[in-house]
């Protein structure tokens, strides 16, 4: 199979990456987000090693950032050797990608002095801490600028096949990993509602204000993830008919790194987590759903929720019991699938007609 291959010359408008470039800064920003997942282990597991800022988790973590950047700065510096002038050396897609660079490096010093005025954060405080915060969006900024390329290359097939979809599905899984991560505290695939049953054996579960606020919890967290893989997905879908196993290896993976981070004991969810994917897959090359075909869209809008917490809720059940009542679990389910369509309706309006 041939993919594109640098053939544009300076007269064109802006340069733009190959298919092989992508994969490259990937296979980079890979390095980088293994980094972050190392470095969340670490503050959620080995609180009695983080004495300071120098540690091998962050050598793993910056390292990953110097290598894409590095990459991308000698893509952008190739390019100008061969007579790109200015900006238009910066492949379409890569702009947004060095100013993520610029992002980190400077969430990066921020981070040395945060941890060298506070200290090391543990639990939630490393989750929201100013400097970390910074890293993160930098790191998304930088990782998913292969996606943004492929976005904008006319010669990206609308339903490309497995291999030419690579670069792009590795991104979403880099994606998926940043969000869970710095929500790893309400992110429903592993945080709710097992974490209730918990906690109720803590607390007098008999007190009406505490169920309540953990019901509350239960409810939010999954709705919360809920939205956000629906809006990838639904996203994603307005450029690609993605190739089948697509989301079975995101959702299965994206799972599998947190429950390394949180408890090995949660491993019936990487299963369910996969299987839900597997199925969204087939929705997708059975149904078709694209902004062209609404309907399909709406359909498979309100049915892979269902996959997603039907599968989550039978995995938690089989590891330990629900610990909410039916009404919720059945509420929560239909609740999903309500704000997946309502997702399909945001993303992909039908065009007005104007006279």
């Amino acid at each position: 199979m041939a993919f594109n291959t640098f053939q544009q010359t300076p007269e064109s408008s802006q340069a733009r990456a190959t298919w092989q470039e992508n994969l490259i800064t990937v296979f980079f920003g890979l390095w980088l987000i293994f980094g972050f997942l190392i470095d969340g282990y670490a503050h959620g597991n080995l609180v009695e090693s983080l004495e300071d800022f120098f540690t091998p988790w962050h050598a793993i973590l910056y390292s990953g950032f110097l290598a894409t950047a590095l990459w991308i700065i000698w893509m952008v510096y190739r390019r100008l050797r061969q007579g790109w002038q200015g900006l238009n050396a910066i492949p379409i897609g890569y702009e947004l990608g060095l100013i993520g660079a610029f992002i980190f490096g400077i969430g990066g010093i921020a981070d040395l002095i945060w941890h060298s005025t506070f200290g090391i954060e543990v639990g939630i405080d490393a989750l929201r801490s100013p400097s970390h915060i910074m890293l993160f969006v930098g790191a998304i900024l930088l990782i998913t600028a292969p996606l943004r390329a492929a976005w904008h290359d006319p010669s990206s097939k609308s339903t490309p096949s497995f291999l030419e979809f690579l670069p792009n599905l590795f991104v979403i899984f880099a994606g998926f990993c940043f969000a869970s991560l710095m929500n790893l505290h309400i992110w429903g695939l592993i945080s709710v509602p097992d974490s209730i049953e918990n906690l109720k054996n803590l607390v007098p579960s008999q007190n009406p204000a505490i169920l309540y606020a953990l019901n509350s919890f239960t409810d939010a967290g999954i709705l919360f993830t809920n939205a956000a893989i629906m809006f990838t997905i639904l996203f994603i879908l307005q450029r690609w008919r993605t190739p089948f196993g697509t989301y079975s290896l995101v959702l299965g993976l994206s799972t599998f790194v947190l429950v390394i981070i949180v408890d090995n004991n949660l491993m019936p969810r990487v299963y369910m987590a996969a299987l839900a994917g597997m199925i969204i897959d087939t929705l997708i090359q059975t149904l078709k759903p694209s902004q062209t075909r609404l309907l399909e869209l709406r359909i498979f809008a309100g049915l892979a929720p269902l996959a997603i917490w039907g599968t989550h809720f039978l995995a938690v059940q089989m590891t330990g019991g629900l610990g909410i009542s039916p009404e919720l679990w059945t509420g929560i389910l239909t609740m999903t699938a309500l704000s997946g369509l309502g997702l399909s309706l945001l993303v992909a309006m039908p065009k007005p007609e104007i006279t």
